[in-house]
């Protein structure tokens, strides 16, 4: 393992390492899906999402002006990759939802990593499955809250 100061077994420099791979596949499915990172990367927020978002919550999620916002979710509607919906509670603002074709295609492009995830997974007991599920969805709390 390469890197400055880093401690292999440490469980810090694990996640690390765990989102540098992850930023890999990122990279290699956005140029499969002919998409930019960037653009592929908003998607992927949009997919993941607990709550919708709009286009000024994703634009800052991914540190974008408003303008630069406003291109990227013309550019992903205009190619059939996300749709505008007016909210209901406020009809001012909109948000943004995956099409079909897009949920199909991430799904799709991710099939291959999710079984393999599966796989190594099920050599996993029950209650150490849950206990890695809760670190990790814990894990990708801290960093959300890092990047704010």
């Amino acid at each position: 393992m390469g890197g400055v100061n880093q401690q292999p077994h440490q469980l810090a420099w694990a996640v690390h390492h765990l989102a540098a791979a992850a930023a890999e596949v990122d990279a290699s499915i956005a140029r499969r899906m002919n998409l930019s990172a960037g653009d592929y990367l908003a998607l992927k927020h949009l997919f993941v999402a607990d709550d919708p978002l709009g286009p000024v919550e994703l634009g800052r999620l991914l540190g974008l002006s408003s303008g630069a916002a406003t291109g990227l979710v013309n550019r992903l509607e205009q190619a059939g990759w996300v749709r505008r919906e007016l909210r209901t509670d406020d009809r001012r603002r909109q948000t943004l939802t995956t099409t079909v074709k897009a949920s199909e295609t991430l799904l799709r492009e991710l099939r291959s990593l999710t079984e393999d995830i599966d796989r190594a997974a099920g050599r996993l007991a029950p209650d150490q499955r849950r206990l890695v599920t809760d670190a990790l969805l814990e894990l990708a709390q801290l960093h959300r809250r890092h990047a704010r």
